[in-house]
C-alpha cells in the first residue's frame, strides 16, 4: 500500500511540474509598456517592435534602453510622453528584449551595432538617448555611418 502511495504522489507531482514548466513556456503578447504607436521594424527576418509618439515633422529622438536582463522600451514609460510634446519619439525593443523576435541566435555587441547602424538609417538626423551598454552600440553606429 504504501509503495502505491508514493507512486501515486510521484505520478502526481510530475503532471504538476510538467503543468507549472509549459505554463512557463507560454510566449503570449506582451502589451506596449508606452503610449503612442506600436509599430514593427522587420530586419534580418525578424520583427523589431517599437513605440513611437509625438508629431512627425517634429525632431526625430531616438530612446535606446539599456542591454540587461529586464531590457525593453518600457524604461522610458517616466520620460516618453513629456518628451512627445516636442519630439517625434520613437523607442525600439532591441532584438530578443520586450515585445521584439527572440530568434535562436548569437545576440552579440556586432548584432546589437548592426540592428542600431540600420535603424537609425530610417530616420533624418535623428538625436539619440541611450541608456547603458546601448549608449556604446550607438556610438558605433555613428562611427560607421548611420
Amino acid at each position: 500500500m504504501k509503495l502505491r502511495n508514493l507512486l501515486g504522489g510521484a505520478l502526481l507531482g510530475t503532471g504538476a511540474l510538467a503543468a507549472i514548466n509549459t505554463g512557463l513556456r507560454y510566449e503570449g503578447e506582451l502589451e506596449s509598456p508606452l503610449d503612442g504607436d506600436d509599430r514593427t521594424f522587420r530586419w534580418r527576418g525578424m520583427d523589431v517592435a517599437y513605440t513611437e509618439a509625438g508629431d512627425p515633422d517634429d525632431p526625430d529622438l531616438l530612446l535606446l534602453h539599456g542591454i540587461n536582463a529586464a531590457g525593453s522600451s518600457g524604461e522610458w514609460r517616466a520620460v516618453f510622453d513629456d518628451l512627445a510634446a516636442d519630439y517625434h519619439v520613437v523607442a525600439p525593443d532591441f532584438p530578443g528584449y520586450g515585445r521584439s523576435d527572440r530568434p535562436p541566435l548569437r545576440y552579440s555587441a556586432a548584432l546589437y551595432e548592426d540592428f542600431v547602424h540600420d535603424f537609425l538609417a530610417e530616420f533624418d538626423e535623428p538625436a539619440v538617448v541611450a541608456s547603458s551598454l546601448s549608449a556604446a552600440y550607438a556610438v558605433a553606429a555613428v562611427d560607421d555611418g548611420a
